[in-house]
C-alpha cells in the first residue's frame, strides 16, 4: 500500500494553525522572535511553508515582520495597551449610553438573544482550556455589537469596530494570563441587564469595568515582562 504525502497547502495550513494556536494561548510569549528554521525542524517542512503560515500570521496582526530581523510575535506594549483600552472605553461607553436612552424594544430583543447564545458557546478549545474558541469570539464580538448597534450612528458603530479588532489578541492573551477565577458571563449579564432596564449609569460604569479588567490582567501578568526579542520560539 502506497501513501499520499499531503500537499503543500494542506502543510501550510497545519503550520499556520499551529502557530496560531500556541499565540493566542500565550505559548509562544507577546515578543518572541519566530526563527524560520527551528521551526521547519519543528513540523517537518520545508522554508517556504513556514514563511507562507508566517506571512499569514503577519496579515492578521498576529505576528510581526520587519526587514533584517525576520519574524516575532507583536508584543504586549503597556503604553499601546492602555491607550487602546483608553480610547475603547469612550467609544464603547458613548455608544452604550446613547443605546440605552434612543434604542427600542428590539434594541432590547437583540441585545438578550445575543446574551443567551454567548452563554450557550463553550469559551474554550475543547482540551485546550488556556485558548478562547474562535465561535465564542464571534459570539462575544456580537454580543458587543448588538450592546453598541442601539446608538443610532453609523459613524459611532465604524469608529468603534477598529479598537475593538486591535484588541482581540489581548483578550485571548487575557485568558492564559488570568491567575483568579472571572465570570466574563456573569460581567455580560450584569450589563445586559442593566442595559435592558434603561440604567445607562450602571451599564456604563459596568462596561468600562469590563474593558479595563482585561488590561488589568495583563498588566499584571507574567506577559508583561521585559523585551522578549531574543527568546525561543517554544516547542508548544
Amino acid at each position: 500500500m502506497t501513501t499520499t504525502a499531503p500537499k503543500r497547502g494542506s502543510r501550510s495550513q497545519d503550520v499556520y494553525e499551529r502557530i496560531r494556536a500556541d499565540i493566542l494561548a500565550a505559548r509562544i510569549p507577546p515578543g518572541t522572535k519566530l526563527k524560520v528554521n527551528p521551526l521547519c525542524e519543528r513540523f517537518g517542512v520545508s522554508l517556504s511553508v513556514v514563511r507562507e503560515a508566517l506571512t499569514r500570521l503577519s496579515e492578521q496582526r498576529l505576528v510581526r515582520s520587519e526587514p533584517q530581523l525576520g519574524f516575532s510575535v507583536v508584543p504586549l506594549d503597556r503604553a499601546g495597551l492602555l491607550d487602546l483600552t483608553n480610547v475603547r472605553v469612550e467609544l464603547e461607553t458613548t455608544a452604550l449610553r446613547w443605546a440605552v436612552e434612543r434604542a427600542d424594544l428590539s434594541w432590547e430583543t437583540s441585545v438578550v438573544a445575543a446574551l443567551y447564545r454567548l452563554g450557550r458557546t463553550p469559551p474554550h478549545v475543547k482540551g485546550d482550556e488556556d485558548r478562547l474558541s474562535d465561535d465564542w469570539c464571534a459570539e462575544h464580538a456580537a454580543f458587543h455589537i448588538a450592546l453598541a448597534a442601539g446608538c443610532g450612528s453609523p459613524l459611532l458603530m465604524e469608529l468603534r469596530q477598529g479598537p475593538y479588532d486591535a484588541a482581540e489578541i489581548y483578550r485571548r492573551w487575557a485568558r492564559p494570563a488570568a491567575t483568579q477565577p472571572r465570570d466574563v458571563q456573569g460581567e455580560h449579564t450584569a450589563i445586559a441587564e442593566a442595559a435592558t432596564t434603561r440604567n445607562a449609569e450602571l451599564a456604563v460604569e459596568l462596561l468600562e469595568r469590563h474593558i479595563r479588567r482585561t488590561t488589568e490582567i495583563l498588566l499584571t501578568s507574567e506577559l508583561m515582562g521585559p523585551d522578549r526579542s531574543a527568546a525561543p520560539s517554544g516547542d508548544g
